[in-house]
């Protein structure tokens, strides 16, 4: 009886322990591979996938990165780094400033706990702005309360389709406080793109219908067309205050004659 009660329990023991082997070499693995899953890592700029990619960007310009992890858990951080801060920086929260012109690698790390888990890069090359189409163009001068400011309708086709309207009285709505604009009833030529930043004076076009004169500079994520710039937008900022405004845009120097407003 003692014989086969240690037999039965020799053959219990064995089992147990290839049960354990069984376990120990196919399920842990699974498990641990199923608690850490491959993470994917996105980076956009404008709305573009970027990595491993060059972008191009204008001196003086900013853009902001847009990371998506997945999947994404708490007490993740995420790094950027520029290998030519001289050339284009980035601050902690992704946010892009182009200096001088060259070209730098971006690079953004993800780490959880402390360890780097994924790295990712692109490169950025800025150009200096294109400043040919801003030397010539069209003078226009826009008139706000009985005061007259000089501008530059530079030469593109929205520009021009603008120019033909001329002389032309606008009633122009308030928003955001940097900014005037206006709606057309007609649609006008665009080329959108994304400055990044606006600056006080600029005049541009928002979609194909909207006229926007800008009085204040401020970042922006928006697109538009560029169309012209006024030259003294210090004073044009105090003519035309914080409210909505009557202004009249008039081909090359004032001549007292208005067209009827759009």
């Amino acid at each position: 009886m003692r014989k086969k009660k240690w037999k039965k329990n020799l053959f219990s023991l064995l089992l147990m322990m290839s049960l354990a082997f069984v376990f120990s070499v196919y399920l842990i693995p699974s498990a641990k591979a199923e608690s850490r899953p491959e993470l994917s890592v996105t980076l956009n700029v404008d709305s573009k996938k970027v990595n491993e990619k060059t972008i191009t960007m204008e001196k003086g310009s900013s853009k902001k990165i847009k990371v998506s992890v997945v999947p994404k858990k708490s007490g993740m951080k995420i790094k950027y780094r520029s290998n030519h801060k001289s050339i284009i920086s980035v601050s902690r929260t992704g946010k892009l400033k182009a200096k001088k012109t060259g070209t730098a690698k971006i690079s953004v790390t993800v780490s959880e706990n402390g360890s780097r888990i994924r790295k990712e890069w692109f490169k950025v090359k800025v150009i200096g702005k294109d400043s040919s189409s801003e030397k010539t163009g069209t003078p226009v001068v826009l008139t706000v309360n009985g005061e007259a400011f000089q501008a530059t309708f530079y030469k593109n086709e929205t520009a021009d389709e603008l120019v033909k309207k001329m002389p032309v009285t606008l009633n122009m709505k308030e928003l955001n406080g940097n900014e005037k604009y206006h709606y057309f009833n007609k649609e006008f030529p665009t080329d959108e793109k994304a400055p990044g930043e606006i600056k006080a004076g600029d005049i541009m076009m928002y979609g194909s219908d909207c006229l926007v004169a800008f009085y204040k500079s401020h970042e922006t994520s928006y697109e538009y067309t560029t169309v012209g710039k006024i030259e003294d937008a210090a004073g044009f900022a105090k003519a035309v205050g914080n409210g909505d405004v009557t202004i009249t845009f008039e081909a090359g120097n004032p001549s007292g004659s208005d067209k009827t407003s759009d």
